[in-house]
C-alpha cells in the first residue's frame, strides 16, 4: 500500500500478526512487525514518550488498515483488547471505546465498564453526547430488570438535553420498565419535569396523577408525587391555581399534609399574606425533628431553602441546595428548584462572577436568567443579549420561570438603555404574576424596577404608584431588602426634599443587611445624584465615592461605572480606587483568601462556600496579586495589613 510518505509498504511489513488474535501472536514477530512500520513512519510511539505505545502516525492510516480486515476480526480484537485492558486496570473510558463498536460481549464485566464510563464522561466538558453514548451501548448487554429501569432512566434524563423527544420516550420506557415503586415515582417525576419544561404541563399532571392512583395505600409514595405535581403545575397559571385551590380545600377539611402546607406557605408568602419571620417559623420545622423520607427530601429542602432565600438567610438557604450535588443527571423538580435558589443566592450577594463561571444558564430558565442578571451587573451586555436571545427561543409560556425571563430581560433592556422595551417586559411580567397570585416583591421586584424606567422617560407621575404600591408590600414581608429597595424606587420617583428623604431612608434600611450590597450601591447612587442635583454636592460625593468603591469591591461593574459617571457629572474628579491591598479584595475574594488563611485547602474551601474548585483557584489568584504576596502562607499577614498597603508594606 503507498504510505504517507509516498512509498510502498514492503511486503513483510504487512504480514504482521491477525489484529484478532494479539493473544496468540509471537512477541518477537510482533515487535519486528512494529519496528518495520515505524522505521517506514506509519507508526509513532504514544505521546512522544520513547519506549510508549505504538501509535499509527496518522488517524486516515490507522483506519485504512482496520477497514481491510473483515468485520468479524475487528469486532474480535476489540473486545479481546476491552477485556486485557479491563483485567489491567485501565480507566473505564479507554476500555469501553472497544465496546462501543461492537456488538454486545454477553458478559457482566461489559455492562459495568460502560456505565462506569458514563459516569467518568458525563460531568466532562461537552461529555453528555458520550455518556449517552456509553449508556446505549449498555442496554445492549445483560441487565437486571430494576437495572435496566436505572439506566433507562440515567440515560432518559441525559439524553433529554440533546434530543428531548428521544428522552422523553426513554424515560416513558423506563416507568413501563420500572418495578418498584420508589423507583417508578423518580421516574414519572423525571418525565413530568421533561414534559413541562417544554410546556406540556397538562400531559405531566396526567402521568403522575394516573400513578398516583395506584398508590393508595402507600401514603410515602403519595405524597412524594403530590409534591411533584404541584410543583409541576407551577408551570402553567391554570394548573397552578387548580392546585391551590385544591391544597386550600384540603387544608379547610383539616386534613393538612405537610408537604401541602410548605406549598401553601410559599404560595402565601408570593402573595404577600405573611411575614418573612412567619414564612420561616411555618417551614423551618419540617427540616429540625429527624430525617425526611428520601423521595420526598428534594422537596422539603427546595421549599424551606427558598423561603430562607426571600427571606435572605442566604446562608441557610444555601446551605439547604448544598445537599444536592451540582451536575447530578436527574430530572426532578426538586433539583431543579434547589438549583434555581442557588443561582438567585449568588444574584442577591452579589456574587456576579461566581454564578457567570458556576452554573450552567441551560439548566433552566430561571438559572439563565439569572445569569442574565449577573452578567448585566458585570457590564457584558452583548453576552447577556446573546444569552436571553437563546431563552427566548424556549417560551413564551405560562410557567413561573418565564416570568423571571421577563423581569431579566426588562433589567438588561433597561441597562442597554432601552426603557421602552424594559417597561414591555417588565409590566408582562407583572400581569403574569398577578394572575398567577403572586404579588409581592420577594419574588419578582417588576415594580420598582419599571419605576426607573418610567422616571427615566419622563413619566415619574406614573412611577409613583408603582412604587408605592411594592413598598406597602415590602412592609408586610419586612425584610431590609424589600424595604430598602422600594424606598429607593419611591425616592427616585418622588424626587425634591421628601425623595432625598426616602433615599437616605433607603440607604439606613439596606445598610442593616450585609447581603444586599448591590440594594445598598444602587441606593447611594440614587441618593447621591439627588443630592447633586439639590445642589449638596459635598455630600453627594462622599455617598458616591462610597457607592463606587462598594462597587469596584464587589466587582459590580455596571454600577461602579455609573457612581463614577455621577461624580463627574457632579463636577467631582472620583478617588482612586484602590487596586492593591485588603480594600482592593472583592467580598468573594476576602472569605476565601480568610479561609486559605486558617489552613483550609482549595477542595474544602470549594466545599465550604458551594463553588467549583476552579472558582477558588482563581480568587486566590487574584488575591496574591492584590496583596503583593506568593504563596499561601503569606495570607495572614497580608490580610491584617492596612488598606490598600499590599503585604504591609
Amino acid at each position: 500500500r503507498t504510505g504517507r510518505k509516498g512509498f510502498t509498504v514492503p511486503g513483510h511489513v504487512g504480514a504482521g500478526p491477525a489484529c484478532g488474535e494479539p493473544e496468540t501472536a509471537d512477541p518477537a514477530r510482533l515487535a519486528g512487525w512494529a519496528a518495520a512500520l515505524r522505521h517506514h513512519g506509519f507508526l509513532a510511539a504514544g505521546g512522544g514518550e520513547a519506549g510508549g505505545p505504538a501509535m499509527f502516525a496518522h488517524p486516515l492510516l490507522r483506519d485504512a488498515v482496520l477497514h481491510t480486515l473483515p468485520r468479524e476480526r475487528r469486532d474480535a480484537a476489540h473486545r479481546t483488547a476491552a477485556r486485557l485492558l479491563h483485567e489491567r486496570g485501565d480507566r473505564a473510558g479507554a476500555v469501553a471505546g472497544h465496546l462501543l463498536p461492537v456488538p454486545p460481549v454477553g458478559e457482566a464485566w461489559a455492562a459495568d465498564v460502560l456505565l462506569a464510563a458514563a459516569q467518568e464522561t458525563r460531568s466532562e466538558p461537552a461529555g453528555v453526547p458520550r455518556a449517552v453514548a456509553h449508556l446505549r451501548r449498555a442496554l445492549d448487554e445483560p441487565l437486571t430488570t430494576e437495572r435496566r429501569g436505572s439506566v433507562l432512566t440515567e440515560l432518559g434524563c441525559l439524553e433529554v438535553r440533546i434530543d428531548r423527544a428521544a428522552g422523553v420516550r426513554r424515560l416513558a420506557e423506563a416507568l413501563r420498565v420500572q418495578q418498584d415503586g420508589h423507583g417508578r415515582v423518580r421516574v414519572a417525576s423525571a418525565l413530568g419535569t421533561a414534559l413541562a419544561a417544554h410546556g406540556e404541563v397538562p400531559a405531566a399532571i396526567a402521568v403522575l396523577r394516573e400513578l398516583a392512583d395506584g398508590f393508595a395505600g402507600r401514603p410515602d409514595l403519595l405524597s412524594a408525587v403530590q409534591a411533584a405535581t404541584a410543583l409541576i403545575a407551577s408551570h402553567d397559571g391554570e394548573s397552578w391555581r387548580q392546585m391551590i385551590s385544591e391544597l386550600l380545600r384540603l387544608r379547610h377539611l383539616g386534613d393538612p399534609d405537610p408537604m401541602a402546607e410548605m406549598m401553601l406557605t410559599e404560595y402565601e408568602s408570593a402573595a404577600g399574606l405573611l411575614s418573612a419571620e412567619q414564612a420561616w417559623e411555618q417551614v423551618r420545622p419540617l427540616l429540625a425533628h429527624g430525617s425526611v423520607d428520601p423521595l420526598l427530601e428534594p422537596y422539603v429542602l427546595g421549599s424551606v431553602a427558598t423561603v430562607a432565600q426571600w427571606a435572605d438567610l442566604l446562608d441557610e438557604a444555601e446551605r439547604y441546595a448544598a445537599r444536592i450535588p451540582l451536575g447530578e443527571p436527574v430530572l426532578h423538580p426538586g433539583h431543579e428548584c434547589l438549583v434555581s435558589v442557588r443561582a438567585e443566592a449568588a444574584v442577591m450577594r452579589g456574587d456576579f462572577a461566581r454564578l457567570v463561571d458556576d452554573q450552567d444558564p441551560a439548566a433552566n430558565v430561571h438559572v439563565g436568567a439569572q445569569t442574565m442578571i449577573a452578567l448585566t451587573e458585570l457590564d457584558r451586555l452583548d453576552e447577556a443579549a446573546g444569552l436571553a436571545g437563546k431563552l427566548a427561543g424556549r417560551g413564551p409560556d405560562n410557567s413561573w420561570q418565564w416570568c423571571e425571563f421577563l423581569y431579566a430581560r426588562g433589567l438588561l433592556r433597561a441597562a442597554r438603555g432601552d426603557d421602552g422595551g424594559a417597561l414591555e417586559d417588565l409590566t408582562d411580567c407583572g400581569r403574569r404574576q398577578v394572575a398567577r397570585g403572586v404579588v409581592s416583591p420577594v419574588v419578582t421586584a417588576w415594580r420598582s424596577a419599571a419605576a426607573d424606567s418610567l422616571v427615566r422617560t419622563g413619566r415619574a407621575g406614573e412611577a409613583v404608584p408603582l412604587a408605592a404600591e411594592e413598598l406597602r408590600l415590602a412592609r408586610i414581608w419586612g425584610t431590609a431588602r424589600t424595604e430598602g429597595r422600594a424606598l429607593r424606587a419611591l425616592g427616585s420617583a418622588t424626587g425634591g426634599r421628601r425623595g432625598i428623604e426616602l433615599l437616605e431612608e433607603a440607604v439606613t434600611r439596606l445598610r442593616e443587611e450585609p447581603a444586599a450590597e448591590p440594594e445598598l450601591i444602587a441606593a447611594q447612587l440614587g441618593l447621591g445624584r439627588s443630592l447633586t442635583a439639590a445642589g449638596r454636592s459635598g455630600q453627594a460625593r462622599d455617598v458616591l465615592r462610597e457607592a463606587a468603591a462598594r462597587a469596584e469591591r464587589l466587582g459590580a461593574v455596571r454600577l461602579g461605572r455609573l457612581a463614577r459617571r455621577a461624580l463627574r457629572d457632579g463636577g467631582a474628579r472620583p478617588r482612586r480606587i484602590p487596586h492593591t491591598g485588603t480594600g482592593a479584595l472583592t467580598g468573594s475574594e476576602r472569605r476565601i483568601a480568610e479561609l486559605a488563611a486558617a489552613g483550609h485547602g482549595n477542595v474544602e474551601i470549594a466545599e465550604l462556600l458551594h463553588l467549583a474548585r476552579r472558582t477558588v483557584e482563581t480568587h486566590l489568584t487574584s488575591t496574591y496579586r492584590k496583596l503583593g504576596i506568593r504563596q499561601r502562607a503569606d495570607l495572614p499577614t497580608a490580610l491584617a495589613a492596612a488598606p490598600g498597603d499590599p503585604a504591609g508594606r
